[in-house]
């Protein structure tokens, strides 16, 4: 039986170098945030708003997400020998994918109203979803004017107006299929090839997010996420706790996690082992990984029992 078209495309087939070595052997979007996949909590955001044929995108250590679509029911696009980047890849799935679609980031952690976002698409144009992280905003500018209509893309283009300060690009945005046919073949960017066409046009709008909005890019930020869900600080489409159990010092203990050691503010995997001379406090342990005897702090324990230290600040 042939698949509906899709409405909402994530996208995980980026090579995850900055998290290295986590994403040596497995693909960035499935390394686990206080014990939910990021695909799971992407596709979860995707369901929420309606989305029920989804298509999901995968290159680096691609079987694994390929087991995890055909568990999830999801559609998959493998992107092979090269990546295609977030142009070519919506490029190559445009006969699979709905009159209108909504694009996800596999490793962002969001709470954004997705219906809002579709709503705001122009005919024959895109919608991007703004944020309002200063920090970002300074380092990557892109401005609306009252009514949503992009007016600067960072330095990509000839800005068409002055706009309101203080917002990025988050990642997420939603097209007409038809502005793909502004995307050439192969690798391409979508905003480096189709957005910068649309500016001029002023057939690129936005909506403003200040909800939820993490960008998991590095090891210090990944261990910063999961911390922040174990205090509470945000609240994903998936409650973590639905998946896990609260253990000593306010930790996060995984189904069949097991601990004879001392934890402080730790997330600890299913099925993962703390063994008695192990002391850790504001760690990270993946599912079914045994942690070496030692005292750790601020560090991810992942394949094997490896232990990546981490400058909280870095």
């Amino acid at each position: 039986m042939a698949e509906d078209p899709a409405t909402a495309f994530i996208l995980a087939a980026g090579l995850g170098s900055r998290l290295r070595p986590l994403t040596l052997h497995r693909p960035k979007p499935l390394l686990p945030v206080c014990g939910v996949p990021m695909l799971d909590q992407a596709l979860a955001l995707c369901r929420q708003h309606g989305h029920t044929s989804v298509l999901v995108n995968a290159h680096h250590r691609w079987e694994q997400v390929a087991a995890w679509a055909e568990a999830q029911g999801v559609g998959l696009q493998v992107e092979l020998p090269e990546i295609l980047g977030t142009g070519g890849g919506l490029k190559a799935a445009r006969d699979r994918l709905a009159e209108r679609v909504v694009v996800v980031n596999a490793d962002i952690l969001c709470d954004l109203d997705l219906g809002a976002l579709v709503a705001a698409v122009p005919p024959g144009g895109a919608a991007l979803a703004l944020g309002t992280d200063p920090t970002v905003a300074a380092e990557a500018p892109v401005r609306a004017e009252a009514d949503g209509t992009v007016v600067r893309l960072r330095e990509l283009c000839p800005p068409i107006g002055e706009g309101l300060p203080g917002t990025h690009f988050t990642g997420l945005h939603a097209l007409d299929r038809a502005v793909l046919d502004r995307v050439p073949e192969g690798f391409g960017c979508i905003v480096r090839t189709a957005y910068i066409a649309l500016l001029p046009e002023r057939r690129l709008s936005s909506i403003r997010h200040a909800g939820l909005w993490v960008d998991i890019g590095t090891p210090a930020e990944y261990l910063r996420a999961n911390l922040d869900l174990l205090d509470g600080r945000m609240a994903p489409p998936i409650d973590p706790w639905s998946r896990g159990s609260r253990g000593p010092g306010g930790s996060f203990l995984g189904a069949g996690a097991r601990v004879a050691g001392s934890i402080d503010r730790c997330v600890i995997g299913a099925g993962a082992m703390v063994p008695a001379g192990s002391r850790l406090r504001r760690c990270v342990v993946w599912d079914g990984v045994v942690v070496p005897p030692g005292d750790w702090t601020d560090a991810i324990v992942y394949d094997g029992g490896q232990v990546l230290q981490v400058d909280p600040e870095g």
